[in-house]
């Protein structure tokens, strides 16, 4: 269970800020309509602590990273607030989201039905509705980053392929594939909703055996949370009994016979009672990753790289163009260097049209 609560939590930085009745207690700040409390800048320090608690850092390193965790904690809560606001203006909505990722942690970690996945969050002191609201968080930062900043950076492949001929030794990787799936989950189902979920599957297939994108039609019909990265899950390497240490040996079994660019037909797993579909991205025998293999992780890198001080930027902005005030003895690092009067700004956003 307790790799159950970590997937919880990497959902999100800190537990997304909830928007009902709150107890009174001392403002910590105000951004637009709403407030941050202090308490919940307490249980945001608290949440972070426990994160500490299985580093690998030690000593003066691990105290580094505290103290500089500990600084930003009403920094992250203002921002949050600040995105979902936004999120909020441009009429963006991630309950459909919500659902298929709490479906498929109930797959995942085989639970019959929602119920007993809540009741096993609750033993570990977890509400389900902070799960969601993680979730619901993550995803619509998501689209406004990618709307405002990310969706606007253009990584060329002149570029990667640069990035890759200067740091070929750092893709050196053992034995491995790439794969791609498509899943619905059909535990606890009726047979009429398995069978409209089998013919989900059907659909898909015939899509892709149509001529459709495998990353487009697992964006369209999977249910798995792959799905927003186009249905790749990942590099998985060789292990020492020729395995890949994929969920199943039906697999295991399968994708050892898979060609590069092969997909699978529509495949029930056993396990988790899903229905799936596979397809072979690629297969590296050892050494050096080529450039096809290793791009998808260039990208990233130097989307992170670039986007960060964007996002920052962003951010800030919104500060700037809403309303943020921040009690006596609280500190927003995220707050701009240059002072900006109200009156050189637009109105707070609970104004605004």
């Amino acid at each position: 269970m307790k790799s159950l609560l970590a997937a919880f939590f990497v959902l999100a930085f800190v537990i997304a800020p909830a928007f009902g009745q709150k107890i009174v207690s001392q403002i910590a700040a105000k951004v637009n309509k709403d407030i941050i409390l202090a308490s919940e800048v307490k249980k945001a320090e608290e949440e972070a602590r426990s994160e500490f608690a299985e580093s690998k850092l030690k000593g003066s390193q691990l105290q580094q990273a505290i103290d500089e965790r500990m600084k930003n904690v009403l920094r992250d809560l203002i921002d949050k607030y600040l995105v979902l606001q936004e999120a909020s203006d441009l009429g963006m909505d991630a309950n459909l989201e919500v659902l298929k990722q709490i479906e498929a942690l109930r797959v995942q970690y085989n639970f019959k039905n929602l119920e007993e996945l809540e009741a096993a969050m609750a033993k570990q002191g977890t509400s389900i509705e902070d799960v969601k609201d993680s979730i619901r968080y993550k995803n619509l930062r998501s689209q406004v980053f990618h709307r405002e900043v990310t969706g606007k950076i253009v990584i060329t492949t002149e570029e990667m392929r640069k990035y890759y001929e200067a740091h070929k030794q750092d893709f050196d990787r053992p034995p491995g594939v790439s794969i791609g799936m498509i899943a619905v989950a059909t535990d606890g189902l009726s047979a009429t909703e398995a069978q409209e979920k089998r013919k989900t599957m059907d659909d898909a297939l015939a899509a892709i055996k149509k001529g459709e994108d495998f990353e487009d039609t697992a964006h369209k019909y999977s249910e798995d949370p792959s799905a927003a990265d186009g249905g790749a899950i990942g590099f998985f390497e060789k292990m020492p009994d020729g395995t890949y240490g994929l969920a199943s040996p039906e697999m295991e079994t399968v994708v050892a016979k898979l060609t590069k660019g092969q997909t699978t037909d529509v495949l029930s797993n056993p396990q988790n009672k899903t229905l799936i579909i596979l397809k072979l991205l690629d297969r590296h025998d050892g050494g050096i990753l080529p450039f096809e293999l290793a791009q998808m992780e260039i990208y990233s890198m130097l989307l992170d790289e670039r986007a960060e001080p964007r996002v920052r930027e962003f951010l800030t902005k919104l500060r700037a163009e809403g309303f943020v005030e921040v009690t006596t003895g609280f500190t927003d690092t995220g707050a701009s260097t240059k002072a900006v009067r109200a009156a050189d700004t637009a109105l707070p956003r609970e104004s605004k049209d």
